[in-house]
């Protein structure tokens, strides 16, 4: 081949298009690992910067990136599409770290190299052990949100089982929509199976109870997006956030219908609580080992390594703790209380995230997933459903403040601890990268 060739095929391979692709093929990798978009047009910023472009600009929804890259005066407008939702925060910690270490006068052969190095080991859980951590994360939650012995013993079945019909689901490419139907579905009638046993059984009352109705679900909780939402709106990325907000509205609401439908059906009364209560020092113990066992948990559905999950769980733990015990004893508003806590788990996600490999969101989002109040939004939705307006707006206007005080939480303590939190930077000004490969010596 002679050096005209050559030269022309170098061209080919390190030309615009090849670097705008090689781009996008990174921003889909961080949508499908669950990334918010506001981290994903900084990231895509500094890979623009390191494969030498002079301008970069994209804007990113929860499934589509449409960017446009300059070099000097010639122009490329990409457009992608990232059609499989879902949250992997092992891998987006590898592909931040990738980001991390780019470096400037990159070729594009180069960039595809390291992604594919970063992205080949795509490590997941074992099904069972995420149908385990779903079971036990929702059982803990049960407890925490006023349920016991009996209440637990179902939750922990029915939201096993609705765990492994969601992976064998998703296995098979079934749409987010139908298939949280379909979970809701199996939980429920397995909640309630297992209840109507015990009474039969003479092993419980002939009440139920709500809380376990609504934990038996709560794996279904679209906790990640939920959480993106809310600090891609604190940081003004709207289109990343409202598609973020309407994904989880849609699968949420899906969820709780299914719920409700089938209590209709069955003709089930969720209206009379459990009638005991436990010694103030027990309580604040299991508090504690509920907290951590469903932090810990939903870190694992969240495909977090075990070294994460135990961070996240200790992190909830105390964090949630606390707070129950500040609006107990302290008489410290609910919306007021989870807003101080999810303060507390944002500035602990972020000390520790400075001293590990660690990702802030991947500590914090665990832990603050635990706080979402289910019981409420289940209430509104039953009365919406029986035509009582009135009755669902109180706990309506419960779930929304406690869903935006996670968020300025979470929110404050990231501006209070990060730099670039603080001002609001435009990711078309490209940022500064490695002046060498970190193996380099100077």
């Amino acid at each position: 081949m002679n050096s005209d060739s050559t030269e022309s095929k170098k061209k080919i391979e390190d030309g615009i298009d090849a670097k705008s692709a090689a781009i996008l093929e990174f921003g889909k990798m961080l949508l499908s690992c669950g990334a918010g978009g506001y981290r994903v047009k900084a990231a895509l910023a500094r890979a623009a910067k390191s494969l030498g472009l002079t301008k970069f600009e994209s804007h990113v929804s929860m499934r589509h990136i449409m960017s446009t890259s300059w070099e000097g005066d010639v122009s490329h407008t990409h457009f992608t599409e990232q059609r499989k939702t879902g949250v992997n925060v092992e891998k987006l910690d590898r592909l931040m770290g990738f980001c991390n270490q780019l470096h400037q006068n990159m070729t594009v052969a180069e960039f595809r190299r390291g992604l594919r190095k970063v992205s080949s080991n795509d490590w997941h859980y074992r099904v069972w052990i995420t149908v385990i951590a779903s079971a036990i994360a929702c059982a803990g939650f049960c407890f925490l949100n006023g349920g016991y012995t009996v209440e637990c013993s179902a939750v922990f079945f029915a939201a096993g089982f609705g765990q492994l019909t969601r992976k064998f689901l998703l296995k098979r490419g079934y749409a987010h929509f139908l298939v949280w139907i379909m979970c809701a579905v199996v939980s429920t009638v397995i909640y309630i199976g297992l209840l109507d046993l015990y009474e039969y059984l003479h092993w419980a009352g002939v009440y139920t109870h709500e809380s376990g109705l609504a934990s038996a679900i709560l794996y279904l909780i679209p906790g990640f997006p939920l959480t993106t939402a809310m600090l891609d709106w604190v940081r003004g990325d709207y289109q990343s956030a409202m598609s973020r907000f309407g994904y989880c509205m849609v699968v949420i609401g899906s969820a709780g219908l299914s719920v409700w439908a089938v209590c209709h059906i069955a003709q089930w009364n969720i209206d009379h609580p459990a009638l005991y209560e436990l010694d103030p020092l027990v309580k604040t113990c299991l508090r504690v080992f509920c907290s951590f066992v469903a932090a810990y948990g939903f870190a694992v559905l969240f495909n977090a390594p075990w070294k994460v999950s135990l961070a996240a769980g200790i992190i909830g733990a105390s964090a949630n703790t606390g707070r129950l015990l500040g609006q107990e004893y302290a008489n410290i508003p609910w919306q007021a209380a989870v807003g101080l806590a999810a303060l507390l788990i944002g500035i602990l996600a972020n000390l520790l995230a400075w001293k590990t490999e660690y990702s802030r969101v991947s500590l914090s989002v665990p832990a603050v997933v635990i706080m979402i109040p289910g019981v409420p939004f289940y209430r509104a939705l039953v009365a919406v459903n029986e035509g009582k307006i009135g009755n669902a707006l109180e706990p309506l206007a419960d779930v929304f403040l406690v869903v935006i005080s996670i968020g300025f939480g979470l929110a404050i303590a990231r501006i209070l601890l990060d730099p670039a939190w603080r001002v609001d930077t435009d990711t078309s000004n490209l940022p500064r990268t490695l002046q060498r490969k970190p193996s380099e010596k100077v």
